[in-house]
């Protein structure tokens, strides 16, 4: 029976989220428990503070959600930065929010191997759908690199999906590093302040969790390419890349936002 609570859990407190839209955890606690009267057992009132620890607690912490969107903007005020004072071209552009997509992947696979770690049945899941993850997303970012790096960049290395030594001239080149370390940054802070401390990782599935990352960078991908090559026809000019950046931050503070509330 232990063995089998976490995924019980999981299971009954989606479907009372549903039923109960508008209570707190503890709130849908005190209903089971009172469904299961003083007679209940160990193992029933186990189940209940399992269930209880993956209802989503909107209520209680509807207050502080947009503090880690917040952080995301804070750091697109380093690309924004790079546009107005060291003289960034639409191809440093480019290769930055590229980069952030394969960070945006490596932490995606890091949520999945988190998700709900006390459910051993999650864990055969994870044997096969982190590194089918890995190797699927791996490939839809090389693709979209390949991209970058050819069209804007003239770089024909990356006809052979070898990018990481074209990424690593372009980080020399343009000084990235720091840039890529605040969006690391931003990022890890969502990992740590959404996911484990507001408790996401309790209630993750790993199919969805799969499928998150795609819609987000695809939408992003484009239209920063659409962008880049207006940008691009257009000579580069100052207000165009800025546009560029103040594009993306938005779509990437609303997916932010859609991502967590629905977590």
């Amino acid at each position: 029976m232990r063995l089998l609570t976490p995924l019980f859990a999981r299971h009954i407190a989606r479907d009372l989220t549903v039923r109960h839209p508008n209570l707190a955890p503890e709130e849908i606690g005190a209903l089971m428990r009172a469904d299961l009267g003083p007679a209940a057992s160990a193992d029933h009132l186990r189940l209940v503070d399992a269930v209880v620890a993956r209802v989503p607690a909107e209520v209680e912490h509807e207050p502080d959600k947009p503090v880690s969107a917040w952080v995301l903007v804070a750091a697109n005020l380093v690309p924004l930065a790079g546009v107005l004072w060291w003289d960034w071209s639409v191809f440093a552009l480019l290769v930055l929010f590229w980069m952030e997509n394969v960070v945006i992947g490596l932490l995606f696979a890091l949520r999945m191997l988190c998700a709900d770690p006390s459910d051993p049945a999650l864990w055969l899941g994870k044997l096969f759908m982190i590194p089918f993850f890995c190797v699927h997303y791996g490939m839809f970012t090389a693709v979209h690199g390949m991209f970058v790096f050819m069209l804007f960049g003239g770089d024909k290395a990356a006809q052979k999906l070898d990018l990481a030594e074209p990424a690593l001239r372009a980080a020399e080149r343009y000084d990235l590093w720091l840039p890529i370390g605040v969006l690391v940054a931003s990022h890890a802070f969502s990992f740590l302040w959404n996911y484990l401390y507001r408790g996401e990782f309790r209630r993750a599935q790993l199919s969805r969790l799969m499928a998150k990352p795609y819609g987000r960078v695809m939408v992003l991908h484009v239209a920063i390419i659409l962008g880049g090559f207006g940008a691009a026809l257009l000579g580069s000019p100052v207000w165009a890349l800025v546009l560029l950046v103040v594009l993306k931050t938005g779509l990437d503070y609303r997916a932010h936002l859609k991502e967590h509330s629905a977590s």
